[in-house]
């Protein structure tokens, strides 16, 4: 869950905008999935970026689901199956729901990873409505949904409209949810070009890059998507950015501070990560009662330039009014973010 004052500083990714869900489901497509949670999951296959925010032509192809008017997209895991990723359609000027069922005490997230025509912007908020009426997010006129994780409160149908704002003409939504007991299930990403793996739980999801420090684009941004970490809190919105390239020019300057950045860099020492030693930066900005921080760790190992990238955006929790937020822990938070960059390894 994001405020309000985030969005003003991604214009390509937020502002809210939410439709009522349709009414009875119609089972009309199985998405089959059969990652076991117990395992990391291998990374199925998303749209890279180019600094344009242009995904190549790596974007997953798809067939459009089909529902009868006025009626949901059924989403059904096969057995064992704990996820969904979602390659779907949708005008700017309609909403489409879709219905998954699920029990109580399960925990859901859902994320959206948009396609971002070239010179466009545009995001896709969500409402989250349960069949017996209660609205799971957004939760308030001054915050929206782009993202959702939580424990369900109710057995039942679950209805997720989503309704875009600007222009988004396809995008992949990914739709993960724990066996009963189990607090989290894990995915794998990997690059064969330059052997790099990297395994992450539900709470994070592949998502476009937003602007920051790093000397190569992302080839995979994690969003944290911890709906909880974020609730009531003056936190806005927190990324991993990860890149691996041998460019020649990016792996001759790879461990000294990014001078073309939008903030300037602090070399603060070194940090082994599982073995591997990183240069360790650092990069603060503010404006507007935002504040923007990024821990930045980067090596070269074999004539490729590693970059990892802690961001987290925060809001001046002067500007609210006293007892409606809370600070947000950093402290667990960055142990979140460590817990993925933790896992890096080369094969």
């Amino acid at each position: 869950m994001r405020k309000l004052l985030s969005f003003i500083f991604l214009l390509s990714l937020l502002i809210t905008a939410c439709a009522a869900p349709s009414p009875a489901p119609a089972p009309t497509s199985v998405i089959e999935n059969t990652a076991l949670p117990t395992q990391p999951i291998q990374f199925t296959p998303v749209p890279t970026f180019t600094a344009k925010v242009q995904p190549t032509t790596d974007f997953p192809t798809f067939t459009p689901l089909t529902a009868l008017p006025g009626q949901s997209y059924v989403i059904q895991f096969a057995a064992n199956g704990t996820y969904a990723d979602i390659t779907d359609i949708i005008a700017s000027d309609s909403s489409k729901t879709y219905s998954i069922n699920a029990m109580k005490g399960q925990i859901m997230s859902i994320s959206i990873l948009p396609q971002i025509p070239d010179g466009g912007w545009g995001y896709i908020p969500m409402q989250i409505k349960g069949a017996d009426g209660s609205i799971l997010c957004p939760q308030s006129a001054d915050s929206e949904c782009v993202f959702w994780r939580g424990v369900l409160p109710s057995s039942q149908d679950y209805f997720v409209t989503l309704t875009p704002n600007g222009e988004v003409p396809q995008f992949v939504m990914r739709v993960a949810i724990n066996p009963p007991g189990k607090a989290a299930q894990y995915f794998q990403y990997t690059n064969p070009a330059t052997g790099v793996s990297l395994t992450y739980p539900d709470t994070f999801a592949p998502a476009i890059a937003v602007v920051g420090n790093y000397k190569a684009h992302p080839e995979l941004t994690l969003h944290f998507i911890d709906s909880k970490t974020y609730d009531k809190t003056n936190l806005s919105e927190v990324y991993l950015f990860f890149s691996s390239t041998s460019d020649l020019q990016t792996v001759a300057t790879c461990t000294k501070p990014n001078q073309s950045g939008g903030s300037p860099e602090q070399i603060v020492g070194n940090k082994v990560i599982n073995g591997f030693t990183f240069v360790h930066s650092t990069s603060e900005g503010a404006g507007a009662g935002n504040y923007y921080q990024q821990e930045i760790y980067r090596m070269v190992n074999k004539k490729v330039c590693y970059e990892a990238i802690y961001f987290i955006h925060s809001t001046n929790i002067g500007n609210y009014p006293p007892g409606v937020v809370t600070e947000f822990d950093r402290n667990a938070l960055m142990q979140k973010l460590y817990g993925v960059f933790s896992t890096f390894t080369i094969k």
